[in-house]
């Protein structure tokens, strides 16, 4: 069966805009974590104060071609603008607007999120209820369906076109249906968008009260610390991301990556807590998907989010499958950047792995200032060890809150 290329690539974070911002800020260690200035804190009741938030939207900063083809309503909520920014960048990395205009149907789009837009709809909420006020089109725009109907009516998409969420790996389960539609032959291509802009005084309060957060408010862009010993907890961050994938033998343009092989596993039965035992059954499913051995993976992006009570059970998956090479493989979380980006991350941490990949640069370990003894693989190596090193195959690790387990191996377009 073919193999299908991420052809396009889009991208914002509180890092930045656009993916060549991203990643210039990322070669440069500067995230854009910082303490909360958007919305107000209920001081008295969050102990922390800082997460990673996307900048505000102009209109401007939006493809001029596209303006007139938004709404209003479309306009105020940087849910859609981030959507509607990242998908353009993806479709023009791609070349692919021609090809979609020519034949929408052979176009498909799925937009993933964990949250959806849940700002807008606590708005209609806290206006009806304290305003008296209501507008009809906030009671569509606040269904998920919304936002994938809007993008592929903008840009021209009359192929499949639906909304995909499981958490952290919303993402990547969309990824892997949109690499299923083009294998059976129901779509040329898919445009794969991931949008998680839904952090307010309502929503981040709620996040302080779990107790998940770190509460390093004196330097917020070191308060997360995958496989750090002294780790606190996870940093919240918004983002959007868009991939284009497509048939490599057919695509317009030399892709940025290659889709392997794909595996999942769900099921534990901890709602917070991944299972190593499931991690390792979606890693070996993924490998065994690629056709690619153990021994043929040169770096992993994992997906420690720097809980003090997580971090460990991704070294232990990682160790069994790999044995004495776990201490070998340079193994790095883009969450030490990012943050945990909710739903977006395979296409935000994916877009810096495959970028880092293609460069054959294997990351200095950012936000880690002492060894945790539980973890035995390869996440406390020097970078300047890995100078000449090449990276032809990555393993991409993604888990979350519900018992989803998932990874992919992406590998070099040759």
């Amino acid at each position: 069966m073919n193999t299908n290329q991420i052809s396009g690539i889009g991208l914002i974070t509180a890092a930045g805009v656009g993916c060549e911002e991203n990643y210039r800020n990322f070669t440069l260690r500067s995230p854009g974590i910082c303490t909360v200035t958007r919305f107000e804190l209920p001081s008295a009741k969050v102990k922390t104060n800082f997460a990673g938030l996307i900048k505000a939207m102009p209109d401007e900063s939006l493809p001029p071609e596209l303006l007139p083809l938004l709404n209003s309503d479309d306009l105020a909520q940087d849910y859609v603008k981030a959507a509607v920014y990242v998908t353009a960048e993806a479709i023009k990395d791609a070349g692919a607007a021609e090809k979609i205009k020519s034949d929408p149907r052979r176009t498909g789009l799925i937009v993933a999120s964990s949250l959806g837009n849940f700002l807008n709809v606590s708005e209609l909420v806290k206006d009806y209820f304290m305003k008296e006020l209501y507008k009809i089109t906030s009671l569509i725009h606040g269904m998920n369906s919304y936002l994938p109907s809007r993008i592929g009516s903008i840009f021209g998409v009359a192929g499949p076109c639906y909304f995909v969420s499981s958490s952290c790996t919303s993402s990547l389960n969309a990824i892997l249906q949109a690499d299923t539609l083009i294998k059976s032959g129901i779509v040329d291509r898919m445009i794969v968008c991931a949008v998680d802009v839904c952090l307010e005084t309502g929503t981040f309060h709620l996040w302080n009260k779990i107790r998940v957060l770190s509460h390093r408010n004196d330097s917020p862009q070191t308060a997360c610390r995958p496989y750090c010993k002294t780790r606190d907890g996870i940093v919240v961050s918004e983002a959007a991301g868009c991939f284009v994938i497509e048939k490599a033998d057919t695509a317009t343009a030399r892709g940025h990556a290659l889709i392997k092989g794909i595996g999942m596993a769900n099921g534990a039965s901890d709602f917070l807590k991944p299972s190593p035992e499931l991690l390792e059954a979606a890693i070996r499913e993924a490998l065994a998907a690629a056709q690619t051995p153990s021994d043929k993976i040169d770096f992993i992006a994992g997906s420690a989010s720097g809980s003090p009570h997580c971090d460990h059970m991704e070294s232990e998956a990682i160790c069994r499958i790999f044995g004495a090479r776990a201490g070998e493989i340079p193994l790095f979380p883009y969450k030490s950047f990012l943050g945990s980006t909710f739903g977006t991350q395979a296409l935000t941490e994916g877009a810096l792995a495959i970028k880092t990949m293609n460069d054959n640069l294997v990351p200095e370990p950012l936000n880690i200032f002492e060894r945790d003894e539980r973890v035995n693989a390869n996440a406390y190596y020097k970078a300047s060890d890995y100078s000449s090193y090449r990276i032809n195959n990555t393993l991409f690790v993604n888990y979350g809150f519900a018992g989803n387990h998932m990874a992919v191996v992406l590998a070099k377009c040759r």
